[in-house]
């Protein structure tokens, strides 16, 4: 593989970030993994978190998506990576699913509506929404890890899923620059512009969501990271932040760094831990080069 990094939207790009993304595929079955049994109180504690039916909405989700997208892509190489994240994905919801069949999770019947017309830009809403939920998620992650929320062979078994999404993270933000770039709009300044608009258009929508469960409109079944700040001991929004940041650099970073990174929300999660005062210089010095 030649070093450095590629020119995006370049055929080496296409090549590498294809590549890396098919080449890191795992193969394991959701129900063959190592689940643990539960405690009672572990048991309980499992079902009170409000967020499974929305996992599950979500994946199945991206399954219509992605599976809707991939046939419109005429480059052979991307579309066989397109088809082996919808493979991933419908993995994921037999993960979920599995998970609460396992722990008698109840969960309520939901209808999935039907898909927009412009199924490119609802492609590239889920893809922004999901580096945005995955920056918090690997935050959360590592925190609930640490505070011992639930037994750590049950965290064993979710890394599985939070790796891959890492690797739908990178494939993304590297498939949008290659996109862009063949729409004629591959210079930085310009993909940088629509990357915002899009971050902010996922960001609103998040917003919106914890706001209707702030205001107990969503009874706990629209998921949002920011409901899991309930479920853990002293939590702040300084070690969040702390979290997302170190983990997100420490999960792309087990993949080809000459790839391109998300940018804006550790910049932006930067600036919000100067205005909290927690831990400043040193993550602004550890993270300055990360993304």
């Amino acid at each position: 593989m030649a070093r450095g990094k590629p020119k995006a939207g370049s055929a080496e790009h296409r090549q590498r970030f294809c590549r890396g993304f098919i080449d890191s595929h795992l193969r394991f079955e959701p129900e063959r993994l190592a689940w643990p049994a539960l405690e009672p109180a572990m048991l309980q504690r499992l079902r009170e978190v409000p967020f499974w039916q929305e996992v599950l909405y979500t994946e199945m989700r991206a399954i219509r998506i992605i599976e809707a997208f991939a046939p419109t892509i005429p480059d052979p190489l991307v579309r066989e990576a397109m088809e082996l994240m919808a493979e991933e994905e419908r993995r994921h919801e037999r993960l979920v699913r599995h998970l609460i069949a396992r722990y008698g999770i109840v969960i309520e019947a939901r209808e999935m509506p039907p898909l927009p017309s412009n199924i490119e830009r609802t492609f590239i809403d889920f893809g922004y929404g999901e580096c945005v939920d995955s920056f918090l998620g690997f935050g959360f992650f590592r925190l609930a890890r640490e505070s011992g929320f639930l037994p750590q062979e049950m965290f064993d078994v979710l890394e599985i899923l939070m790796g891959e999404e890492v690797r739908h993270v990178l494939f993304f933000v590297n498939w949008m620059a290659w996109h862009e770039a063949g729409c004629g709009r591959g210079a930085a300044p310009l993909r940088a512009l629509t990357s915002a608009w899009y971050y902010a258009r996922a960001i609103g929508a998040l917003a919106g969501v914890a706001l209707r469960n702030a205001r107990h409109r969503g009874n706990g079944r629209e998921f949002s990271a920011t409901q899991a700040a309930g479920l853990m001991q002293g939590f702040t929004v300084g070690r969040l932040l702390e979290a997302c940041l170190e983990e997100n650099r420490r999960r792309l970073d087990a993949y080809d760094r000459d790839l391109l990174r998300p940018r804006l929300l550790p910049a932006l999660a930067r600036i919000a831990l100067g205005f909290t005062g927690r831990g400043g210089r040193r993550i602004r010095e550890e993270n300055r080069q990360a993304f």
